[in-house]
């Protein structure tokens, strides 16, 4: 049976006959839990003094108390169903008592901080007398007064909570802005006086993470790492910005922890490359300029000039031409047009930076020429410009040593010819000195210009009239079979043809020329003739030509 549904006695406490005296005993009592109530300050602490004390006071059990909270319905002391408080019916009393065969039920209304009524429930085994409900209704008002009470208590914790949250968060964000404050200042001090290495320092002693600098072929620059520190590969997460958002100003790359907040260390990053893009672009412009000025100078050295004047002018740009220098010329074979030419430049003073050596850098004839101290390594200076390029069809050469600038002129001269032959050798890629030329140097010599030319006319004359007639490349051929010590195989495979194909060639070699292929003088005349020939037949630079077309029909 419900609580508030009235049973079939019904009795509502009559005032007028209270006994005073027994009544005063119990609202001592009353007051003695009241005044705990008070002071739990807690709605829960406030139940729990009201089940442990009601029935001392009342002389009944606790069934529940129910109010609403935060527009919800809140039912204690816990594991009572939780619902609505049920309105009680208009006695015109206070408590309201109803039967339930062998106990008693008291209801009083008890109406917490928001004013929606809630319910006080007693449970008795007899039927409370006038002196229990007097007590009763006095529990209700004070109980409701030590709910509000609790209630505004948690209010103010609560606000109190909140606000400390709010200043946390507000301390936070301060603290935040004054971080970004000063790596703001940090960066643009730096992008106007500071350098490459003062920018990475900073961005590693902000984010506390190792830093990485890459330039525009992903060869790093500048590494900065954290002392003490070391971090797994895979605990570490790789943040990377473009510089200056122009990816030909190289990359920066931050290694981060992967459990870190990336926030901030994005910001810093993002900032270090607006200052490194500054710092690039303004170094960029310097060098276009100190570019324009290396070519004059370069031009001018490789025409001759006298050795005053060149030291003189030389120093005006920095560069000692007191010391001992090599000179290397390089040759790419994929033509990138006037932009690709001025890359090329770059790319051949970077990789020369990186063994630190002091450069002059410019163009002559088709080739990328360079002044440098003596020491490179011109091995290493393939293997960084084939990186840079993304393949290897290149040659370097290099010509001799010199000490005085008007050996300038010869050394170019040297390496020019150390190119060629390296172009027109059967591997026309790679490095070369002209040290390492070997006959190729006497061959090469404009001094032996005429005899070289009678050798190729007398050994090769017959074979270059019927090439040019026909259209064919027997002289191709011929040096190609030489050059592969006569091996059938190694040379089909060099030109790209078949055996029997190459045989019918060379018996129509020997055919128009009259010489025996087999007789080991003649081979040598015809080698020498044939080496001759192809260094001199092609312009400095021209990307040599691999093989013999296949296809071409030999009448």
């Amino acid at each position: 049976m419900s609580v508030l549904e009235p049973a079939s006695t019904r009795t509502v406490a009559d005032i007028d006959g209270l006994d005073l005296e027994h009544a005063l005993t119990g609202l001592h009592e009353l007051l003695v839990m009241s005044l705990t109530m008070m002071q739990r300050h807690d709605v829960d602490g406030v139940i729990d003094v009201l089940a442990r004390g009601v029935e001392s006071v009342t002389g009944c059990q606790l069934v529940h108390v129910t109010f609403q909270r935060d527009r919800e319905w809140i039912t204690l002391p816990p594991g009572e169903p939780t619902r609505p408080a049920e309105p009680i019916p208009p006695t015109g009393e206070r408590v309201f008592v109803q039967g339930h065969g062998d106990s008693w039920t008291s209801t009083t209304s008890v109406t917490v901080a928001n004013g929606v009524p809630g319910q006080l429930v007693l449970r008795s085994s007899t039927r409370p007398d006038p002196e229990q409900l007097f007590v009763i209704e006095r529990l209700g008002d004070l109980l409701r007064a030590a709910l509000a009470e609790a209630e505004l208590h948690e209010r103010d914790r609560r606000r109190a909570r909140e606000l400390e949250a709010a200043n946390n968060e507000m301390a936070r964000t301060v603290a935040v802005l004054k971080h970004r404050e000063g790596v703001l200042e940090e960066f643009a001090r730096l992008a106007t006086s500071g350098t490459e290495l003062d920018v990475a320092t900073s961005l590693s002693r902000f984010t506390g993470s190792t830093v990485v600098l890459r330039d525009r072929f992903g060869h790093e620059t500048t590494r900065i790492t954290v002392a003490g520190r070391y971090q797994p590969v895979l605990e570490r997460t790789s943040l990377e910005e473009v510089i200056g958002g122009r990816p030909e100003l190289g990359t920066i790359e931050l290694e981060v922890p992967s459990d870190k907040e990336q926030d901030d260390a994005l910001f810093a990053l993002q900032y270090a490359g607006v200052a490194l893009g500054l710092l690039r672009a303004h170094a960029a412009a310097m060098n276009e300029l100190e570019n324009g000025l290396s070519r004059d100078l370069l031009d001018d050295l490789l025409e001759g000039l006298p050795n005053d004047v060149a030291v003189d002018r030389a120093s005006a740009q920095g560069h000692d031409l007191g010391v001992p220098h090599d000179l290397i010329v390089s040759a790419w074979s994929s033509d990138r047009g006037q932009r690709g030419h001025d890359r090329d430049v770059d790319h051949l003073r970077r990789a020369l930076a990186r063994q630190r050596l002091p450069c002059l850098v410019g163009r002559n004839q088709g080739l990328v020429v360079a002044l440098t101290y003596r020491g490179v390594d011109i091995g290493r200076l393939f293997d960084d410009l084939s990186r840079g390029y993304g393949d290897t069809n290149g040659v370097i050469a290099k010509g001799e040593p010199f000490n005085s600038p008007q050996r300038i002129p010869r050394a170019y001269e040297q390496a020019q010819r150390a190119l060629r032959a390296r172009q027109q050798s059967p591997k026309p890629y790679g490095f070369i000195a002209y040290a390492d030329l070997g006959v190729d140097r006497l061959l090469a010599l404009d001094a032996n210009a005429d005899e070289v030319e009678r050798l190729v006319s007398d050994w090769l004359g017959d074979l270059l009239s019927y090439d040019r007639r026909h259209g064919t490349e027997l002289v191709l051929t011929l040096a190609a079979y030489l050059d592969h010590g006569g091996k059938y195989a190694d040379t089909a495979a060099a030109l790209s043809i078949h055996r029997n194909t190459l045989r019918y060639r060379l018996s129509r070699i020997t055919e128009i020329s009259g010489h025996d292929l087999t007789d080991v003088e003649t081979k040598l005349n015809l080698h020498l003739a044939a080496r001759a020939w192809r260094l001199r037949r092609a312009p400095v630079g021209e990307p040599p030509r691999d093989t013999v077309r296949s296809g071409t029909p030999i009448p």
